[in-house]
C-alpha cells in the first residue's frame, strides 16, 4: 500500500486494478476483487479489467456510461475521464484499443491528483493531463506502451510518483524503474496486508 499525503492507494486486482481511499471512502478502477469499494469504474470491457456481474458501476461500455470529458462527483472524489486508446498496438490492422473504446481516469482527491492511464499508448490527449502527482502507466508492450514508451510519460508529466501497472514480466518493471526514475519515485504497488 502506497500513502501520499494522506491518500491511500493500493493493488486492487486483475491488470491494472486501482484502489483509492480518501475520507474514508474508497474508489476502485478496474477492481476485480471489489470488495470494500464503494465506488467501481472500469477502463474498458476486456478481460482482467471488468469482472462482469457488477451492478453499479462507471464505465465506457456499460452501466454509468462515461466519455472523455465528463466529470464525475463522487464523495471526496472528483474523477474527470480521458482518452485512452492505441495508436501503434494492433492487431489484424486494427487497433487493439481503438479510439472511443476505453478511458483513462484523473482522479483528485485530499489535495492528490491521480492519473491512472487506462489502457493506451502515449497519445498526443496524455500532454492535456497537468500537475499529475501519483501517475499509474500501463507498461509492458503488446497492447499497451513499452517500459521506454511509458517511461516516455513519466518525462513529459513529471509525477512526483509514477506505478507501473498491466506488466507480467518483471524485466518490464525493472526497464521502467531504471529508465523513469530519474523523473520520478517509482513504487511497485502490492495487494493490501
Amino acid at each position: 500500500m502506497l500513502r501520499f499525503r494522506g491518500v491511500d492507494l493500493w493493488r486492487a486486482g486483475g491488470a491494472a486494478g486501482a484502489a483509492v481511499r480518501s475520507s474514508g471512502k474508497t474508489l476502485c478502477i478496474d477492481a476485480l476483487n471489489t470488495a470494500g469499494c464503494d465506488y467501481l469504474l472500469y477502463t474498458h470491457s476486456h478481460v482482467g479489467h471488468f469482472p462482469g456481474g457488477v451492478d453499479a458501476f462507471y464505465s465506457p461500455f456499460g452501466g454509468t456510461i462515461v466519455k472523455p470529458g465528463d466529470v464525475l462527483e463522487l464523495g471526496p472524489f472528483r474523477v474527470s475521464a480521458v482518452h485512452a486508446y492505441n495508436i501503434t498496438k494492433a492487431k489484424d490492422g486494427r487497433p487493439i484499443h481503438p479510439k472511443g473504446f476505453g478511458v483513462g481516469y484523473v482522479v483528485e482527491a485530499g489535495g492528490v491528483r491521480l492519473y491512472h492511464m487506462g489502457d493506451t499508448d502515449l497519445v498526443r490527449e496524455v500532454a492535456e493531463v497537468r500537475d499529475v502527482d501519483v501517475l499509474l502507466a500501463p507498461v509492458g508492450g503488446g497492447s499497451v506502451m513499452t517500459p521506454e514508451e511509458a517511461a516516455d510519460a513519466v518525462m513529459l508529466l513529471r509525477p512526483k510518483i509514477a506505478v507501473p501497472m498491466h506488466y507480467t514480466d518483471k524485466r518490464h518493471y525493472v526497464k521502467f524503474r531504471d529508465v523513469a526514475h530519474p523523473y520520478a519515485n517509482v513504487v511497485a504497488l502490492h495487494q493490501p496486508p
